[in-house]
């Protein structure tokens, strides 16, 4: 548990340094924690530890910060109930892939669940990072190899969504058909399984602060980005290459490869983060984690 402290203390930092210098670089800190929740989740074979902690360790090293969490810093009292309350104000628009709701959701856990205390520094920091995410606007789709912003306006509206629990996100995931080039451009496949699952313990969150009421809001927001992407699926003219749903070979996070590829590849930390997602909605849902075919579509080989 000491070591999880640091990777949590060593998180709040870099969110904190983002904030003021690059939002994208948050995404190192929810890299960090996802790798350490696998482990203190138990979600992973015990044998693969040791490889985790190396892309812990490589993650740490690589990417580090100029400064180490002041956790005696001034104090911030209703750190959750407010920043979800940004994320309510925010709600039921397409902000930037979703990471709203990614960076919020691990960093509430982690202050819920960890003993580190949240100061002000750091919800200040999230909350520039939350607001700068919907100020960014939806965020490019890759269609016919060209990244394109397509706006709202665009994209009919969704209809008769399912509520989004733990089961509902991994149907959607498995059943969503995207060509493998769009994928490899952009990752969204990727990103609604993050978001998904985001959403999925935001909601939980909002219970614990009686906002429970808010929850369709957060989860407008993700099926306004499944709308976009089906939007697109039939924009793609150029559909030379196969499907992503027919992957041959499949990367598991239950076996040494996975890690290994992610020590020399981890494009920009989503091996730890989609490996977490997954296995983490997996046993919410209670399903077996085998579908790994599946799950590679969203690691697609770059060209």
């Amino acid at each position: 548990m000491e070591k999880s402290a640091f990777y949590g203390r060593w998180a709040c930092q870099k969110m904190i340094e983002s904030a003021s210098s690059n939002l994208w670089d948050g995404h190192w800190a929810c890299a960090v924690l996802s790798m350490a929740r696998l482990l203190d989740e138990q979600l992973l074979p015990g044998g693969l530890e040791p490889l985790v902690r190396r892309n812990l360790d490589q993650i740490v090293k690589e990417k580090g910060n100029q400064g180490i969490y002041d956790d005696e810093g001034e104090p911030k009292i209703g750190f959750r109930p407010e920043l979800l309350r940004v994320l309510i104000r925010n709600g039921g628009k397409d902000n930037s892939l979703g990471h709203d709701a990614i960076y919020a959701s691990y960093m509430l856990d982690l202050i819920e669940r960890s003993g580190i205390p949240a100061t002000q520094e750091l919800f200040d920091a999230m909350a520039t990072m939350l607001q700068g995410f919907a100020d960014s606007g939806p965020g490019y789709v890759t269609i016919n190899g060209i990244h394109t912003v397509v706006q709202p306006g665009e994209v009919p509206e969704a209809e008769n969504q399912p509520e989004l629990a733990p089961s509902s996100v991994l149907e959607l995931f498995h059943a969503f058909s995207r060509p493998e080039r769009m994928e490899r451009g952009d990752m969204q496949l990727g990103h609604l399984l993050t978001h998904g699952h985001a959403v999925v313990e935001l909601k939980r969150a909002l219970s614990a602060e009686a906002l429970e009421e808010h929850g369709p809001i957060l989860e407008q927001s993700f099926f306004k980005r499944t709308a976009l992407l089906a939007y697109a699926n039939a924009l793609e003219k150029e559909e030379t290459e196969s499907a992503s749903n027919a992957v041959a070979g499949a990367r598991n996070p239950l076996e040494p490869s996975y890690w290994e590829e992610a020590l020399a590849d981890s494009r920009h930390g989503h091996y730890g983060k989609y490996a977490y997602s997954y296995l983490r909605l997996c046993r919410l849902a209670g399903f077996r984690p085998e579908n790994f075919q599946s799950f590679s579509r969203i690691l697609p080989a770059l060209a």
